[in-house]
């Protein structure tokens, strides 16, 4: 007869110890609270943090194992360190959102420098069965910079003081520059931030940042701001992050900008040699101008009117106008306007010699017109082509952009300037001038030069044509020819040789000149018979004369390589540089596992995990998890190498799969050196031995419901088994722990030896029993944790002797 004892709601999980062999520690997380009071989580891999305070270490290991962290210094000597206790069935943490069995330790943060985290699984009599070590840098202290200045800044920009006054420029890339950046850690990135005048984030933005050199430019020259006619005070930061985690955020810098010009788009009035009217003040003798209308003159003279509040006398974002073609006055104002008088050839609006100009910049504005040249005023002559007579191509035009080097030297030996024919001998000047005689349409000038091997240069000398007098004369054209052999781009490297990122840095010398047309074409890689290349990635920063490239080498085709940077200049000075010998594997490692799919397994020893990779010979397993059984539990596992690229599990606590539904599915995710990664599932009902009940009641307990723990009539305990043995058929005898897991479909909480067990649960029952003393038994007391309660409950129970059979009882309450 039974005397009364509650019902065990719950399946206890079965635990298995490690074996013997190395086993698989992990560092997998550490977390503290950084300088500015944020909290940090990072994986064990980040090499540079910047901790304050305590550092938190999430590790992971089997049961019946020890996990220890410790930093050392530079010269292997202990600065902290930390032991956990034996873990157990309920040594379980979250780190990433998976389960794993270990314990999290803390150690004091140490201060600024180079240390070693050494991660240890520790056997139960404290030996060392496995060490990790990672690299960490320890950096409190953020980023510095030397300077922050706007670059090209010339056409009366202000650049110093309170208020920075900013406009467009010329035809250089304006830029702010932050230099002499620097750090102990390297530097993850700088941003800019704009805001506008009422406080609101504008631009928040990552810029190019140079690392070879330790600058960032931020350029401004469209994009940055919002349209702007010096009329807002913007305020400008910048943020320098390094790779601990630390950030710097330079000191706020007023900003004003000019992107707006708003000058006339036509002309006010045009002279009329016979009109007396007066259009305006200083404008006797000007009638209003309508599109088509007849200009009387040659020079024709023009009457311009400018709001007050965008001249640049009266507001110092408003406009000027320089005309190098003729006169350009002010001629009168009124308290609403500014107007002017400009002379010129008729048809010449060349912006070189005649435009309006904004605050900051070069121009600003063309000048336009639709008019009639009376024919009783003077044709302007007119500029129709120049070519140049070259020793390779022979006659051809001046504009000729990028000769490349490879046609040098070339020689231009003549000249030849084509024009409509005019009443008038015409005289062309370029270079040297030569006479167009009445009626006829070219003449050659007599200039030669030389783009000669070994040299760079640029031909832009303008060509004009003029009247007799040189009272008029024509629309003018530039020559463009520009060559470059001298400027070579110049290369240095460097290759991370664990994630495999090549980083290649180029200087490109003479970077700007001829209106930004000597400057990189780009840079590659190519193999040593010449051929490029594409593995992932490209440029990362162009910091104008220095260009930052950036590959993925492991993105390579398969093969053997020897490598070769490369980089070529807009007109062809090409520099190569060797690099080193790589080979490329993009074929994952091969994996087998031992236990088909859908076996029975009676314990997790029974799985062999093998890997190996044709390239790499130490290819590694990245995680295991273990999903499923009766409790659907989810379970990140460690393992053990017994030989090279041949694995065993360590052992959780698992449920037996008693019934249909109840099966666990093993993922297990491998990769190689280059991160080739391979991973295979396999399906498995867990069947360990099982230890039966000495009264022989089949696994079954009948008890009443009530809160009365019951003893048997001959006085023995609810739970007596039979002695539990090994494979090998021995009696367990030594101290393990007993731990008992209710399955979580109980009906009813069990207190099993005194410790309360709700469904799901699992709990130590028995520290160190004695199995030598008990003749291999357990003698467990059982009752229901509440009284009243009808149902069974599956209550498991396991030690952590290795390979130990479990005992599945089903406690019945009435």
């Amino acid at each position: 007869m039974i005397n009364f004892k509650p019902k065990i709601p719950a399946m206890l999980g079965a635990l298995a110890v490690l074996t013997a062999g190395a086993a698989h520690a992990e560092l997998l997380e550490y977390t503290f609270k950084a300088p500015d009071g944020t909290q940090r989580s990072l994986t064990p891999n980040a090499n540079y943090a910047n901790p304050t305070g305590n550092i938190s270490f999430a590790l992971s290991a089997g049961i019946d194992r020890k996990v220890k962290i410790s930093v050392l210094r530079s010269d292997g000597t202990v600065v902290s360190t930390a032991t956990s206790h034996l873990l157990g069935a309920t040594d379980r943490i979250t780190v990433g959102g998976k389960s794993y069995y270990g314990a999290e330790l803390q150690l004091p943060a140490p201060v600024g420098g180079a240390y070693t985290i050494r991660a240890e699984i520790l056997a139960s009599d404290g030996s060392t069965v496995q060490t990790d070590e990672y690299p960490l840098t320890v950096d409190v202290t953020p980023p510095t910079y030397s300077s922050l200045a706007p670059v090209y800044s010339n056409y009366g920009q202000v650049t110093s003081g309170d208020v920075w006054k900013l406009g467009l420029g010329g035809s250089e890339d304006n830029a702010f520059l932050l230099s002499g950046i620097s750090d102990e850690s390297p530097i993850k990135g700088v941003k800019a931030k704009l805001y506008r005048q009422d406080g609101s984030l504008y631009k928040d933005v990552s810029v190019n940042y140079d690392d070879a050199n330790g600058q960032a430019r931020q350029s401004f020259q469209s994009g940055f701001f919002p349209a702007s006619d010096l009329d807002e005070v913007f305020t400008l930061q910048f943020e320098i992050s390094d790779s601990a985690g630390n950030s710097y955020l330079s000191p706020r810098q007023k900003v004003m900008f000019d992107s707006i010009t708003n000058a006339p788009s036509a002309p006010f009035g045009v002279y009329d040699p016979s009109s007396t009217n007066n259009l305006g003040p200083g404008l006797t003798g000007f009638v209003a101008y309508t599109e088509g209308m007849t200009v009387k003159t040659n020079p024709i003279k023009l009457a311009w009117r400018v709001p007050r509040d965008n001249w640049h006398e009266y507001r110092e974002g408003g406009i000027n106008m320089t005309n190098a073609l003729g006169e350009m006055s002010k001629v009168g104002e009124d308290a609403s306007y500014v107007y002017l008088v400009t002379t010129a050839p008729y048809g010449n609006t060349d912006g070189n010699y005649w435009r309006w100009v904004n605050f900051g910049q070069w121009g600003g504005g063309g000048i336009a017109y639709n008019l009639t040249l009376s024919p009783s005023a003077p044709k302007s002559p007119r500029l129709l082509g120049v070519d140049y007579n070259y020793s390779d191509i022979g006659w051809s035009s001046f504009y000729r952009y990028w000769v490349n080097n490879s046609v040098l030297p070339v020689t231009v030996s003549s000249i030849r300037v084509k024009v409509e024919p005019r009443p008038y001998v015409q005289t062309a000047v370029h270079r040297g001038s030569c006479e167009i005689p009445v009626g006829q349409d070219s003449c050659v000038i007599a200039n030669s030069f030389t783009m000669a091997k070994g040299t760079t240069g640029y031909v832009h000398d303008n060509a004009t044509v003029f009247n007799p007098d040189k009272s008029l004369r024509s629309n003018p054209l530039w020559a463009e020819v520009n060559w470059n052999d001298q400027h070579y781009p110049q290369l240095s490297q460097q290759f991370d040789q664990n994630s495999k990122v090549f980083t290649l840095f180029v200087n490109q010398p003479g970077r700007g000149a001829y209106f930004d047309r000597l400057r990189l074409r780009s840079a590659w890689i190519e193999d040593s018979k010449g051929n490029k290349l594409s593995p992932t990635g490209g440029l990362i920063a162009n910091n104008w004369e220095n260009y930052t490239y950036q590959w993925d080498l492991k993105t390579l085709p398969e093969g053997q390589y020897s490598l070769v940077a490369a980089a070529e200049e807009m007109h062809g000075p090409l520099t190569r540089q060797p690099m080193f010998q790589i080979t490329s594997d993009r074929t994952p490692p091969t994996m087998t596992l031992s236990v088909a799919d859908g076996a029975a397994i009676q314990t997790l020893d029974d799985v062999v995990i093998t890997l190996a990779d044709a390239i790499d010979p130490s290819p590694k397993l990245t995680s295991i998890a273990l999903v499923g059984g009766p409790a659907n539990d989810k379970v990140q596992l460690s393992w053990r190498e017994e030989s090279k690229g041949r694995f065993r599990l360590e052992y959780p606590v698992m449920f037996p799969s008693l019934k249909e539904g109840e099966s666990y599915t093993l993922t297990v995710s491998g990769e190689d050196a280059q991160g080739n990664a391979v991973q295979k599932a396999v399906g498995f009902e867990y069947k360990p031995r099982q230890v039966m009940l000495a009264d022989g009641m089949d696994g079954k307990v009948m008890v009443p419901a009530v809160t009365h723990e019951f003893v048997h009539a001959d006085g023995k305990r609810i739970i007596e088994t039979k002695p539990l043995t090994l494979s090998d058929g021995a009696v367990v005898t030594g101290s393990y722990d007993v731990f008992a897991t209710l399955r979580s479909d109980a009906k009813v909480p069990l207190v099993v030896n005194g410790v309360r067990i709700e469904p799901g649960q699992t709990m130590g029952i028995m520290s160190q029993h004695d199995f030598g003393a008990s003749g291999g038994r357990l003698s467990i007391p059982v009752k229901p944790a509440v009284p009243d309660v009808v149902g069974s409950s599956s209550l498991l129970v396991m030690t952590s002797a290795p390979n130990s059979p479990i005992l599945v009882v089903d406690i019945n309450t009435w």
